[in-house]
């Protein structure tokens, strides 16, 4: 499901395209975020085939700021034929609450410019702009 939503992102960017050795890769780091304690991967569909995912990361700020803990959804993917069935909200909702358990004050995700389905998925779940992250090709 990773692979399948990276490819759905490089169809958008082309700076997400796969190398040839991307499965492997991609079962070593999905593995490292299976044993890491600040992390969470959240499953939907049949156990022998799941077809939706969410990947969520609790992260600790310098206590410079009175708001000292964040979380993160890094990854969100629902398969296209599951998709405007509520998958998406009750994978959100499920990392939602494992975040606040662990104290994050606050929840983000990235989406990219172009992705206009993921942004207005973002936006109906009650997210909106906080940060731009600009980037220069080197």
């Amino acid at each position: 499901m990773w692979i399948a939503l990276t490819r759905h992102h490089a169809e958008l960017e082309e700076r997400f395209a796969l190398r040839p050795d991307a499965e492997a890769e991609a079962g070593r780091l999905v593995e490292a975020q299976l044993c890491d304690p600040d992390t969470a991967v959240f499953v939907s569909g049949p156990v022998e085939a799941p077809e939706a995912f969410a990947i969520v990361c609790v992260r600790r700020a310098p206590p410079i700021h009175p708001e000292s803990c964040r979380a993160e959804i890094t990854d969100l993917y629902v398969a296209p034929s599951r998709r405007r069935a509520g998958w998406g909200h009750e994978l959100v909702a499920a990392a939602t609450r494992w975040a606040a358990e662990r104290g994050a004050e606050h929840l983000e995700v990235r989406v990219a410019p172009d992705n206009r389905e993921s942004r207005a998925f973002w936006t109906a779940e009650g997210y909106g702009a906080f940060m731009d992250v600009l980037h220069r090709r080197l």
